[in-house]
């Protein structure tokens, strides 16, 4: 919606500064051009708005991934500590249990990220 009115502002800006420039009545086209230099400035606005939106949710992305693989290792350890049978702890501990720990491992430069990114977003 504002930026419907950013962009109907700017096209009647254009309108009366052609009307004021035909007219000769120069203190008005400068008026109007303040008022175009203004609705421009709210765009640019605007923009930086919506890119840092897609950060936010870059930032978010990340932090379901990492607490994806967390809650995998969490329910793997369970499923561990449950078990009555030698074989499939071993097989846990081993095989399954490897793999979560090795995405983890490789989501540690994720974490750090992150944790700059927070920071730059307080």
């Amino acid at each position: 919606m504002e930026l419907n009115n950013i962009i109907n502002g700017l096209i009647d800006g254009i309108k009366d500064i052609r009307e004021h420039n035909h007219e000769y009545r120069q203190n008005e086209v400068d008026n109007d051009l303040d008022k175009q230099s203004k609705l421009i400035d709210k765009l640019i606005e605007l923009k930086k708005q919506q890119e840092s939106d897609g950060y936010n949710m870059k930032v978010a992305r990340q932090l379901t991934d990492i607490a994806e693989n967390i809650q995998a290792l969490v329910k793997l350890m369970a499923l561990v500590s449950i078990s009555n049978s030698d074989d499939a702890k071993a097989y846990f501990m081993n095989e399954t249990l490897t793999h979560v720990l090795d995405s983890l491992s490789n989501s540690i430069d994720d974490i750090t990220n992150l944790s700059n990114s927070l920071v730059d977003l307080d």
